[in-house]
Parts: C-alpha cells; sequence; structure tokens
C-alpha cells in the first residue's frame, strides 16, 4: 500500500522521464552517421580538454563511446538527476512541508518500513528508464549499421544504475534533513551542477564524480572488464547514505 501510494504520487514523472530518455537515445543514435562524418570540424569548436578527449576516444574506437557519451554519460545523468531532484525531493521533507507527518506515522508501520519502501520505488523509478532505453538501443542500433551486445549493454546499465541510486540515496538523506520539499532537489543539482564544472577542468577533474562515468569507464567495459571495485563502491556509498537517512528519519521531530 505504502509503495502503491508513492508509485501513484511520481508515476506521470517517471513516464515523462522515460519517454524524454528514450527519445533523446534515439535522437542520438540516428544523428551518429552525420557526426561520425563531421568529427574533425566538431572537434575543433569543442573549448574543453576533457570533451576534446571524448571526442578523441570516439574518433578512435568509433559507435560504443559515442553511444556511451550520448545515453549514459550524458542523457542518464541529466535526465537521471532531473528525475532524481523532482522525485526523491520530497520523499520526507514534505511531510514536514505539508504538515501531513502525522497523518503518515499514525500508521501501524515503522518509520524505516516507510523509508525503506520510498526509497525502493525512487530507486526502481530511477533505473527501470535506464535498462529500458539500453535494451531498446540493441534493437535501433543497427538502423545506423551498427550493433552493441547485450553483456556489455546490461554491465553498462548496472554501472550506470549504481551512479544513479547513490544519487538517490544523497537525495534521501538531504530530504530527511529538510523541511522544505524543494530543497532537497535544489541541493542535489548544485551538487551535480558543482561536479561537472570542476569535471571541466583538466587539472581538477579527477575530484569529479563525472569522472567515475566518463568514456573511459565505459571503454573498459566494452574490453570485458567489469569494474566491480567502483560498482561495490557505489553500493555502499548507497547503503551508508540510507542508513544515515534512516538514522535521522527515526529520530526526526516533526
Amino acid at each position: 500500500m505504502l509503495a502503491r501510494q508513492y508509485l501513484r504520487e511520481i508515476w506521470w514523472i517517471m513516464v515523462g522521464y522515460l519517454i524524454i530518455l528514450e527519445g533523446a537515445m534515439i535522437a542520438a543514435i540516428l544523428y551518429w552517421p552525420q557526426f561520425r562524418d563531421n568529427i574533425p570540424a566538431i572537434a575543433k569548436l569543442v573549448p574543453f580538454q576533457a570533451l576534446q578527449d571524448l571526442l578523441a576516444q570516439v574518433e578512435h574506437a568509433g559507435y560504443w563511446p559515442y553511444f556511451a557519451i550520448q545515453h549514459w554519460f550524458k542523457g542518464c545523468s541529466l535526465f537521471g538527476v532531473a528525475a532524481i531532484a523532482f522525485m526523491g525531493s520530497g520523499l520526507i521533507a514534505r511531510e514536514a512541508d505539508q504538515r501531513t507527518a502525522e497523518f503518515l506515522l499514525s500508521r501501524p508501520v515503522s518509520r524505516r518500513r516507510i523509508l525503506l519502501t520510498r526509497f525502493a520505488v525512487l530507486g526502481l523509478a530511477v533505473v527501470a528508464p535506464v535498462y529500458i532505453t539500453s535494451i531498446t538501443a540493441i534493437w535501433i542500433s543497427p538502423a545506423v549499421d551498427e550493433y552493441i551486445g547485450w553483456g556489455e549493454t546490461l554491465i553498462a546499465s548496472s554501472w550506470m544504475s549504481l551512479f544513479l541510486l547513490m544519487l538517490c540515496g544523497l537525495c534521501t538523506l538531504l530530504s530527511a534533513l529538510s523541511t522544505n520539499q524543494f530543497r532537497a532537489g535544489a541541493l542535489l543539482v548544485g551538487f551535480i551542477l558543482v561536479n561537472f564544472a570542476v569535471y571541466l577542468v583538466q587539472s581538477l577533474d579527477r575530484f569529479s564524480l563525472f569522472k567515475t562515468i566518463d568514456v573511459w569507464a565505459f571503454m573498459e567495459i566494452h574490453l570485458g572488464k567489469t569494474p566491480w571495485f567502483m560498482m561495490g563502491l557505489f553500493a555502499t556509498i548507497t547503503l551508508v547514505q540510507f542508513a544515515a537517512a534512516d538514522l535521522v528519519f527515526r529520530r526526526r521531530m516533526f
């Protein structure tokens, strides 16, 4: 019942996120032939070294790094963060903002179960579109005479999903700490924008979260190397964030 209620609240945001992600992915695939034929000219217009390196990798390795940049690095991170901010910002904070906490907590369920249920629904709403769009890319890519394998696509999708779940954990913690339902989302978006700005500075890019999901990570997956350590680190950070949010929520007085 808790899961159905929260899913109803975020359902249309999830659908919109899926449609936008799918549309952007299809557009990127169909644009590939034109992009491939104009890489040298495009590279001259790119001002940042980090982006020039990405284009160099596309020119060298072809379709896979291009797809990884367009769909996972750009599409899933951009639209995924926006979806997390919209759907997760009010996960707990909305109850304080709208003064509905007393009604929620009057139910015969523990605070931990409430938090876990909402976090699970949020996580599913964020990562399901990643897998759906990535799988459809396997079927659409032959339209431009390119092919991507099931194994590498599913591993890359899992890698991206764990990254987004880590951001879900951060948003959940921020929401548990907030009294305004939009504050957590705003802080999350601000945090991501700062990280992307840092990523564009060559001497500082290694300190950015985006460094962990740039084209080099996806090229490792393409070469058959699964990043188990970083995937485990993402999962561990998510669990720590959830544990902190659970502690805050259990002690919070509304």
